[in-house]
């Protein structure tokens, strides 16, 4: 039989002791012997990293602190050789501290692949802004030239925040991750914050960029082109991919988001696809019928009448509405308004009365 270590002499306490009393030990062992305390001494690494092996197998993976893993006992495997097989509270131990201290060659792949993501930096913010359309252009659709500040990469660091000549250096708070585990001093929790030292990249700079000052970014202004489709309504937003800030340390541009606001317009109201207006009319027209001037999303066209136009009678043009697809427009919807004169001359008012006796005439006769 191989012996080594027992769990609970590494942490001081009897084997009799509570969890509480486990905790309170542990937390006395690693308060000291915390690589964060000790940034390069292997010996408190190692310690640190015994009790913490030490404190998981008698809590989390063995909470009744029995059996011959918490008491640090190995027993001779059968056919085995002499040795007995991993089991998965070691396992996940193994896997622990391999991303603590970053041990083995299962964690050397994963703090490739972390390092990987570092390398392509975190991805840049969004911004939004606003454009403001005439009725007529945002119906038809438009190409608006618009003007933003955003953050754009340093072009003396490339986005390194460090000057050319300047070497990065590992992080020691985090090692390289950006990321330190706050799990140790709280129990069982576990949890993943942004290391304050690097803010998360992994790296310190000790020369900054004269020009960004070590942010990696200049602010600009930038025109850029907004093509809006036909048909936009106001409250729509339009998103231009990789045209937000950029992102941190190499990392991929954010997006732009244009907000639209659609003026109204004096004639002409929509209707899904299609549009209406209502066109004022005098009597004499609507009755005998006649040309009238029709407004359009482009020049106004001629719509003639034909005798005997009532109120509020419409009248549909096909193909005069809003785009709808490349082959299908919609329709213009016309609404006649007669007008009613208030004021007349003394000819008009004879003619008028001239009529009525003609009117009052036919009437008696049909009669």
């Amino acid at each position: 039989m191989v012996r080594k270590k027992d769990n609970y002499q590494i942490l001081g306490v009897s084997r009799n002791a509570t969890l509480d009393e486990i905790k309170k030990a542990y937390r006395k062992i690693a308060m000291r012997y915390h690589p964060d305390k000790n940034p390069g001494d292997k010996r408190a690494e190692e310690r640190f990293k015994e009790a913490s092996m030490a404190y998981q197998a008698l809590t989390e993976f063995n909470p009744q602190h029995t059996g011959d893993q918490s008491s640090g006992r190995d027993t001779e495997g059968q056919g085995n050789g002499g040795f007995r097989r991993a089991s998965d509270s070691d396992s996940k131990i193994n896997d622990f501290f391999d991303g603590l201290f970053r041990a083995g060659p299962q964690t050397k792949r994963k703090t490739k692949a972390r390092r990987t993501v570092r390398a392509k930096g975190s991805r840049g913010s969004n911004i939004r802004t606003g454009l403001t359309l005439p009725f007529t252009e945002a119906m038809l659709g438009t190409e608006r030239s618009i003007r933003i500040h955003r953050n754009e990469e340093c072009d003396s660091c490339n986005g390194t925040g460090a000057q050319k000549d300047s070497p990065e250096s590992t992080c020691p708070n985090c090692m390289g991750n950006g990321e330190i585990l706050d799990q140790l001093l709280r129990g069982n929790a576990t949890e993943n914050k942004l290391c304050e030292r690097c803010r998360g990249t992994g790296v310190l700079i000790h020369r900054p960029c004269q020009t960004c000052h070590g942010a990696g970014a200049t602010r600009k202004e930038r025109s850029l082109l907004v093509k809006t489709p036909p048909g936009i309504e106001s409250g729509k937003s339009l998103r231009l991919p990789g045209q937000g800030e950029c992102g941190l340390r190499g990392g991929s541009y954010g997006d732009l988001f244009v907000d639209i606001v659609v003026k109204s317009h004096p004639v002409l109201q929509r209707d899904g696809y299609d549009l209406r207006c209502q066109v004022p009319v005098g009597f004499a027209t609507a009755t005998l019928g006649g040309e009238i001037h029709v407004p359009t999303l482009t020049d106004p066209i001629v719509l003639n009448l034909p005798r005997g136009t009532q109120p509020n009678q419409t009248f549909r043009l096909t193909g005069r509405g809003i785009k709808k697809s490349e082959d299908e427009n919609g329709d213009l919807l016309v609404t006649i308004v007669i007008e009613i004169p208030t004021t007349l001359t003394r000819r008009q008012e004879q003619l008028l009365k001239r009529y009525i006796e003609l009117e009052e005439k036919v009437l008696s006769q049909e009669s």
